[in-house]
């Protein structure tokens, strides 16, 4: 039991350490919110989201990133993981969990995701727009 109500604290403590807040629109499930925070200042962060699609399929899913900050320039790249209850949107396949690559800018705008999707272990592409709230 004490280890279920520390992962519970861990979970609710995750968006009091979030520099910011995110909703976006699009890839890997329709309507995502999520948090974004530092694991390594200035160079590493990592953004955990959930969503949910509308647009047909009605899944529920989430997934979790590591995003390495590109010195200079407001952009950023990385790899992660998701799950969810039925299809992710992609343009090629469309697998209910797997691991992604992304690339994007703090301005929000989520260039192409490409992601390697399982069970078929297919390939698809995506892409989000969204708000981004600092805090």
């Amino acid at each position: 039991m004490k280890r279920y109500l520390m992962a519970l604290a861990l979970i609710l403590s995750i968006p009091a350490m979030a520099q910011s807040l995110q909703v976006t629109l699009g890839s890997s499930f329709g309507i995502n919110a999520g948090v974004r925070f530092p694991l390594v200042p200035l160079l590493v962060d990592g953004r955990a989201y959930a969503g949910y699609n509308p647009f047909g399929s009605g899944a529920l899913g989430g997934g979790v990133d590591v995003l390495a900050k590109i010195p200079l320039t407001d952009l950023y790249a990385g790899g992660g993981a998701f799950f969810g209850t039925g299809p992710a949107i992609s343009l090629l396949n469309q697998g209910n969990y797997g691991v992604r690559g992304v690339v994007g800018t703090y301005l929000n705008l989520g260039l192409p995701l490409l992601g390697f999707f399982s069970p078929r272990f297919g390939f698809g592409l995506g892409g989000a727009f969204g708000v981004n709230i600092g805090l």
